[in-house]
């Protein structure tokens, strides 16, 4: 996939502009896929438990359907190395408030009984990460969508514009779950969908 096109798709996906630090990342050509692979893969960034979190957050955002999870391309992995080793200090303050702020709104926002009328299945106790998969999707909507809680909405949309960039990044994604052509062929800008199985194009 050409990477102005993840770009774009990240942009429609999101419904918001790509971060400049993000669209650093992806133009300069950063190997994204041997960081997600790597056999010592080690935390650059991230701690242990904030990974365990980032994990979880991308499978929210990316489930396994019939193409793979986030996390099982690696995204997670990406997401702490290209923080560690690409994005400028600047840029890692504003990262770090946004992803603060949002981890500490789902905390609270698991907590509070007024928001239970939105949740089907909401259990006390339980951490955003434990509750099921739609009532997650729930509070990510009613987020992305308020005016009330900018950092958070900050840090979340961040996290989900990495997400969805590195994950159309890889390989796998772009050569088994898109249409690939890794030497295109003759231009014919009016097609069938059905020609090419609904697919979107890799390149």
């Amino acid at each position: 996939m050409k990477r102005r096109d993840i770009l774009k798709y990240t942009a429609y996906m999101t419904g918001a502009a790509v971060s400049l630090p993000l669209m650093t990342t992806l133009l300069t050509g950063c190997k994204t896929d041997a960081v997600a692979t790597a056999p010592d893969f080690k935390l650059s960034f991230f701690s242990e438990e904030d990974f365990s979190f980032i994990q979880g957050m991308v499978d929210t955002i990316l489930p396994e359907t019939n193409s793979p999870s986030a996390s099982a391309v690696g995204v997670h992995k990406m997401i702490d190395s290209m923080l560690a080793n690409t994005y400028n200090q600047e840029d890692l303050a504003v990262y770090k408030k946004g992803f603060e702020a949002f981890k500490k709104y789902l905390k609270e926002i698991v907590e509070v009984d007024e928001f239970n009328y939105q949740l089907e299945k909401m259990e006390k106790g339980k951490s955003f990460l434990e509750l099921e998969q739609d009532d997650r999707i729930k509070i990510l909507k009613s987020l992305d969508t308020s005016s009330e809680y900018k950092d958070a909405r900050d840090g979340y949309l961040a996290l989900k514009q990495q997400t969805i960039g590195y994950y159309l990044n890889t390989e796998e994604i772009a050569t088994e779950f898109l249409n690939y052509l890794p030497v295109p062929g003759e231009y014919d800008g009016c097609i069938d969908l059905a020609s090419v199985d609904g697919k979107a194009w890799a390149i």
